[in-house]
């Protein structure tokens, strides 16, 4: 076993980011990322130099344009139909959902031992419904992006959940497939893992200096 800097034995709970880390969610990103841009010429709204924005971002940032402007119920309009749009390439996806090996007995071997369990995501609360009612996981706070103001990879998301656990940052660990889940673990204090299952390769991660790296997520276990 390597030597993390992690001292486990203080670790009282432990947030998992979903797709990617958990559960093989095969999104359709490009997708979802050209209907959302489909619409914006209809608002006289352009993606051009905002390349680096995720598909949430480019939307929030779409409206605060049109708000920006004095045009609040055209940026009402617009929220709603790009949710419409990543919602529905969502919800695709989470009926192919599939559950990572080892992901369940991992989280039943946390709660076995008395540590809190947290997911966060940034998908929405419909597509995770349905991907838990084929895979009923073990959880004690699940937040998607409907339940908090702003998602990971602001804190606010990560400090929601811990509010909900009642445990102090220092005493968690954030455990994601992307560096933004260890980006944001960093933002709050909390320990942070990087797996390996999602679309992120190791040298992705290491400007965001993990604590520790895994191929595959029920690999934790051997450090609890």
């Amino acid at each position: 076993m390597m030597n993390t800097g992690i001292d486990f034995k203080a670790i009282q709970a432990v947030l998992f980011d979903l797709d990617g880390t958990l559960i093989h969610l095969n999104v359709d990103f490009a997708q979802m990322r050209a209907d959302v841009e489909a619409l914006l010429p209809r608002y006289r709204l352009s993606a051009e130099g905002k390349k680096s924005l995720y598909t949430l971002e480019l939307i929030d940032d779409c409206i605060q344009t049109l708000t920006h402007n004095g045009q609040e119920k055209s940026a009402a309009i617009f929220q709603r139909e790009a949710e419409a749009a990543i919602v529905a390439v969502e919800m695709e996806a989470a009926n192919t959902a599939e559950l990572h090996p080892g992901a369940s007995e991992l989280l039943e071997q946390l709660r076995h031992q008395g540590i809190k369990i947290g997911i966060v995501t940034r998908n929405c609360r419909a597509a995770i419904e349905r991907i838990l009612e084929k895979y009923p996981l073990t959880y004690d706070a699940l937040l998607t992006r409907d339940d908090v103001e702003e998602v990971k990879p602001d804190p606010e998301h990560l400090l929601t959940a811990l509010q909900l656990l009642d445990v102090a940052p220092r005493h968690a660990l954030m455990v994601g497939d992307h560096p933004m889940d260890v980006q944001a673990g960093r933002a709050v204090g909390a320990r942070t893992v990087a797996v390996l299952t999602g679309y992120s390769p190791t040298e992705s991660f290491l400007p965001e200096q993990p604590d520790l790296i895994l191929e595959q997520v029920w690999r934790l276990i051997a450090y609890l």
